[in-house]
């Protein structure tokens, strides 16, 4: 009894904690900001990315836009690293080593195609002035992006048998002093729906916002609000 759980209990172990620290994916798809919380709800966007881990590195209040640094995955063995949605996203993070980043963009309501008929203007167009957020004096919509980035190594060649017969080739450069030599890459691979209703439903309990301004896939917020 006692070998059984030394083979298995920590593997048990390991496996209960990162099923208790699994962030789970419950949240809305986009958020209805009322008329004067833009700067609340912009700081608490900052907050949770960086309580996600997550770096801000572009903040744009006028234009409503946070984009972050990326962070490293959490894997099975890293229970305490909260940014898994599930088991299988935590076996692919350990199997391949992956990164989260992430892009929040606050926009007036109704202006894409599938939240209803525009009031606002339009942001996209040549002959309309910018519309700066900040002295915004209707509601607005937030959306979060998060991707998904696996790492490879430049020249690994991976034996199907054995780890001890793995191999990397190197690559020569006809200009040291201007061609960099890079080891690393990552590749984007998927967004990450799970960490975006994370992220939201985050936000909205942050600023206290009503069941009405959380809105799942299926529904629109009202542009009249």
């Amino acid at each position: 009894m006692l070998k059984r759980w030394c083979i298995f209990g920590p593997f048990s172990l390991c496996l209960y904690l990162f099923l208790a620290g699994c962030a789970g994916s419950a949240g809305p798809d986009t958020l209805t900001i009322p008329a004067g919380q833009y700067t609340d709800a912009f700081n608490a966007a900052l907050e949770v990315a960086r309580v996600n881990g997550m770096d801000p590195i572009l903040r744009d209040r006028r234009n409503g836009i946070i984009e972050t640094d990326p962070v490293i995955a959490g894997t099975v063995l890293e229970p305490w690293y909260p940014n898994t949605a599930n088991v299988t996203q935590g076996i692919e993070n350990t199997l391949s080593q992956y990164r989260m980043k992430a892009r929040f963009e606050f926009i007036p309501v109704g202006i894409l195609p599938d939240t209803g008929k525009s009031t606002a203007p339009d942001l996209l167009a040549l002959g309309t002035e910018p519309v700066d957020l900040t002295m915004s004096k209707e509601p607005l919509e937030l959306r979060v992006q998060v991707f998904r980035e696996r790492r490879h190594t430049v020249g690994q060649r991976l034996h199907t048998w054995s780890r001890q017969l793995h191999s990397k080739t190197t690559h020569a450069f006809d200009d040291e002093d201007w061609e960099e030599s890079s080891n690393v890459f990552w590749t984007p691979e998927a967004r990450d729906p799970a960490a975006e209703h994370r992220f939201l439903a985050q936000v909205a309990r942050d600023l206290s916002l009503p069941q009405e301004d959380q809105h799942m896939a299926s529904e629109s917020p009202s542009p009249s609000r």
